[in-house]
């Protein structure tokens, strides 16, 4: 019971804390917008004196120990305190304004003066009490704790600048007065110092943190608290980084040199602003780095000139090994008895003399201290994502495969396959170039090629002829055979074996039709082709055989 009462508290104190915040913000944004309506000196004087009587009153309860009373009085104390401050820098512009437009009153000079000199006790009294309450969080929290605690601190920080505005503003509206400033302003500025050093050093462990927990992470990818507290932390560094970039601006409106804080924010940031192209930050950087990069090559030059000479020597000992290997292979593919076409011949050559080159590489990557783990991952998650783009190039790249094992043809081989037909000039994994007989280059797919009908016109040593003569049906058959048999013996390129077929192959409507099919080699086909065409006309009309044209017969019967 007792344990749950602690967490109750807890959780009530947390509660109320947020929503203290909470209403102290909706009230300061409800104040802000009240003093941008003009209000006359005497509404203003009224309201100061009736929000110190009320500071008043909340400085002399008495709080026990009870941290739920004792926050709430904090939240409406800091509330007042800081609605005062509103109402007094309001005043003292109504007054700089109206002298400033030569309307002069000494009395309500006098009053803002004394205004200004409490309105230095208020600021003094109330920035003590903001900073007692930015505590960093103690111990070791929770990831999700230590954000709940930093989202308080930051809100503390916040009107504490808020503050510094104030004090900044009134100090320049009591020089229009002609109210002595100088020892206010030089201990502004000292304060302002005081808490961009310390926010350089917060920030500067912050980072170191943010550094500490990645390389955790490094270590040990599965840890989500330590993901946590690394997400955390980095927000931290951000906020940071904006409190320390409020307080800096402010020292740059006193006419304060910030160049050495700035360069900090643009590491911590890494943000490209107006300040990067200041002469001094850009040079400061500059320097900073130029010294940084000086150091390492001091420190690691020697290993890295060594760790270079090293993969030069391993790389060039490799290159040579491929061109060796290259020369190896061809002439063992040359005299193997394996009969292999030319790009199967071409894609092991290069397959083997490449991956000495690549084993070569990745030695040579070894000896410099890359890690090959990560690299070979991340080829094989390129190699995915590549190959799911590439869908219909694996299509043609396994088509490719497959004419290559098979060998359905070979470069200058004569084919008809994806609706065309020519001679094959130039093959690759993924198409084939065909070149036409009337000279047109035409590339084709390889998917297109595997997945139709392949006709391999010279895949043969030998062809046939397929010849048809018609002669007219009054003419000698005997005769007509015996002519085409002797043209076709005296053609030197015609094979005596196979024999050829001469027959009588059809009674046509206009002629007696005869095939003649002689056998020739692959390459003497098409000028066979066409002389025995010219012959066998030529000899036709010097045996008066007659090649006769379709002709029909029409008989006219009269009634």
């Amino acid at each position: 019971m007792h344990l749950i009462s602690n967490h109750c508290r807890q959780f009530l104190v947390a509660l109320l804390a947020t929503s203290a915040l909470i209403w102290m913000n909706s009230t300061l944004a409800e104040s802000a917008d009240r003093n941008t309506k003009a209000r006359s000196y005497e509404q203003l004087t009224a309201d100061i004196a009736q929000t110190q009587t009320d500071i008043g009153k909340l400085e002399k309860r008495k709080v026990s120990d009870n941290e739920l009373l004792e926050t709430a009085i904090y939240s409406r104390l800091l509330r007042a305190r800081m609605h005062l401050l509103e109402s007094n820098l309001e005043f003292i512009k109504q007054v700089a304004s109206a002298e400033s437009a030569g309307q002069a009153n000494a009395e309500r000079r006098q009053q803002a003066t004394a205004i200004y000199d409490s309105q230095l006790q208020v600021i003094d009294t109330t920035s003590r009490m903001i900073a007692q309450k930015i505590v960093p969080p103690q111990g070791q929290l929770a990831a999700a704790e230590t954000a709940a605690a930093y989202s308080l601190i930051f809100g503390e920080i916040d009107r504490l600048n808020r503050v510094y505005e104030i004090y900044i503003d009134s100090i320049k509206q009591a020089g229009i007065l002609e109210i002595s400033a100088d020892a206010e302003i030089e201990k502004l500025k000292q304060s302002l110092l005081d808490r961009a050093e310390n926010g350089s050093v917060l920030l500067e462990m912050a980072m170191g943190e943010v550094s500490a927990l990645r390389a955790s992470i490094a270590a040990v990818p599965g840890d989500t608290e330590t993901r946590a507290r690394l997400s955390v932390v980095t927000a931290h560094v951000g906020n940071l980084a904006n409190a320390v970039s409020q307080i800096l601006t402010m020292m740059k409106s006193l006419k304060m040199d910030v160049t050495q804080y700035q360069n900090q924010l643009l590491i911590a940031t890494g943000q490209i602003t107006t300040d990067l192209f200041q002469v001094d930050v850009f040079t400061n950087l500059l320097v900073g780095w130029g010294e940084t990069l000086w150091a390492q090559i001091i420190k690691e030059g020697p290993g890295l000139i060594f760790k270079l000479i090293l993969l030069c020597i391993i790389f060039y000992i490799f290159y040579k090994l491929s061109g060796l290997v290259r020369k190896v292979t061809e002439r063992a593919l040359e005299d193997s008895r394996v009969e292999l076409s030319q790009l199967l011949k071409r894609m092991v050559v290069s397959i083997v003399s490449n991956t000495v080159l690549i084993i070569g590489i990745l030695i040579a990557l070894s000896q410099i201290g890359i890690s090959l783990g990560p690299l070979l991952a991340g080829m094989g998650l390129v190699g995915f994502i590549v190959g799911f783009a590439l869908q219909d190039t694996l299509s043609n790249f396994a088509a490719g495969m497959l004419i290559l094992v098979y060998r359905p043809f070979d470069v200058d081989d004569v084919i008809e396959a994806g609706g065309v037909s020519g001679k094959v000039s130039k093959m690759s994994l993924v198409n084939t170039t065909f070149l036409t007989f009337d000279n047109q280059t035409i590339i084709v797919p390889n998917s297109k090629i595997w997945g139709d009908v392949i006709k391999n016109v010279t895949a043969q040593t030998m062809r046939r002829i397929d010849l048809v003569f018609g002669i007219a049906y009054s003419d000698d058959i005997e005769k007509a055979e015996k002519v085409m048999a002797e043209v076709v013996a005296a053609h030197p390129a015609v094979l005596k074996d196979p024999a050829t077929n001469i027959r009588l192959h059809e009674l046509g409507d206009s002629s007696v039709n005869f095939i003649v099919r002689p056998w020739v080699n692959r390459d003497d086909y098409w000028e066979t082709y066409w002389d025995l065409q010219r012959a066998m006309k030529m000899r036709f009309d010097e045996e008066g055989i007659s090649i006769p044209f379709p002709q029909r017969d029409v008989h006219i019967h009269k009634e």
